[in-house]
């Protein structure tokens, strides 16, 4: 009868110790999983606080970048009204340039002329006439 009874008690203290040992694992899957949680809550917290950080970052740099776009258009702008000036000046330039060009081609085909010989004759023909006139007018008064 002892026999029987100390291993009821056996049995019964072997049940004991598993049920203690899955007590004691529970326990500890219980630390792990709140200290897992914890640093979850953690990772969560710091996660936030740069994503925060960022969108006030992003914030500062879109800001600075339309500021800086608001600057390259004025800036477009003011160079495009240097271009067309400077454009139309050159093309005033031009026109002049032309002009000048003309006025010297016929200046130079006159020196030209002039340098002739048919030119030199034709000159000496005109003085001849004109003194002539005035000895006729010379002699008439």
């Amino acid at each position: 009868h002892n026999v029987i009874i100390e291993s009821h008690d056996m049995n019964y203290d072997s049940e004991q110790i598993d049920q203690n040992d899955e007590d004691a694992d529970l326990a500890k899957e219980r630390e792990v999983l709140a200290s897992l949680i914890k640093k979850l809550k953690c990772e969560i917290d710091e996660s936030k606080n740069r994503n925060k950080f960022l969108e006030t970052s992003n914030k500062v740099l879109i800001d600075k970048l339309k500021s800086e776009i608001e600057d390259f258009k004025n800036k477009n702008k003011s160079l495009e009204l240097s271009y067309n000036q400077s454009k139309e000046a050159n093309n005033k330039l031009s026109k002049e340039n032309d002009l000048l060009y003309a006025d010297f081609k016929k200046s130079k085909t006159k020196l030209k002329r002039r340098d002739s010989i048919e030119y030199a004759s034709e000159m000496e023909l005109e003085c001849a006439k004109v003194r002539c006139d005035f000895l006729s007018y010379k002699m008439e008064s």
